[in-house]
């Protein structure tokens, strides 16, 4: 067994050890709680994208100071949301709804912005944690491409969020571990933050194609895990306990 395997291991008898343990039942109506919360949260986020991208496709020449003030009142409107930030056809920084003037930053070989300038749709792209150049904070971007009349590619915008906003923090099982996953294998956000997902686990969650429950043995124990496919964003809601005896 690999340390990422047992470290995950160890994790979830430490929860379990802590707490009396949740019937089936409650698990899968617990995942099903933190799916809708995550899926609203996208959803919202998505909104403001839209919004965002209609503004500056219709006005691609508006002053920069106009698009900032007007990215900001879309972030205030919507939970989670830190910043919009939107780039040219080259991935050079042009807005920030946080800062003005926007910074002079090169984002072209960040994955989320490559991702969206070759795209030529307009796509939602969730891509994985990241660390800001600028803040040193963690974030997860949301983005889409930026195109013209022509559908040709004028930059990237995206909305940049902080990982736990995806979970319900004022509701959280003190004996699971919430996860989110994109359809690439990685991990969105985590609760416990310090988990640490073996590469087999994520892959047997992602085969999935309907939502439902993962039971297996890790190392003697039981383990069940709640999935919850958000089909129109490719994301993975799980929930994870070790099963009663």
């Amino acid at each position: 067994m690999d340390s990422d395997m047992l470290y995950f291991v160890a994790l979830l008898l430490s929860i379990v050890a802590a707490q009396s343990t949740y019937a089936a039942d409650d698990i899968r109506d617990y995942a099903e709680f933190q799916a809708f919360h995550a899926e609203k949260t996208i959803q919202a986020i998505d909104l403001a994208l839209l919004d965002s991208s209609e503004l500056i496709e219709r006005n691609p020449e508006a002053e920069e100071l106009v698009l900032h003030t007007t990215l900001a009142k879309y972030v205030e409107r919507t939970p989670g949301l830190r910043a919009i930030i939107s780039t040219n056809r080259t991935g050079q920084l042009k807005i920030d709804s946080f800062t003005y003037p926007a910074k002079d930053i090169d984002l072209s070989d960040r994955e989320y912005v490559k991702t969206v300038l070759n795209a030529g749709e307009r796509d939602l792209y969730i891509g994985s944690p990241l660390v800001g150049r600028s803040s040193g904070a963690a974030f997860v971007p949301f983005a889409r491409s930026l195109l013209d009349s022509d559908k040709k590619t004028l930059g990237a915008i995206a909305g940049i969020i902080h990982p736990g906003f995806l979970i319900k923090q004022d509701a959280l099982c003190p004996q699971c571990i919430v996860s989110l996953f994109n359809d690439r294998n990685e991990v969105l956000v985590s609760y416990p933050s310090n988990t640490h997902f073996p590469g087999e686990f994520i892959e047997k969650i992602n085969a999935l194609n309907t939502n439902g429950v993962l039971k297996g043995t890790i190392n003697e124990h039981k383990i069940q895990t709640w999935v919850i496919i958000l089909k129109k964003y490719n994301v993975r809601v799980s929930v994870s306990k070790f099963a009663n005896k």
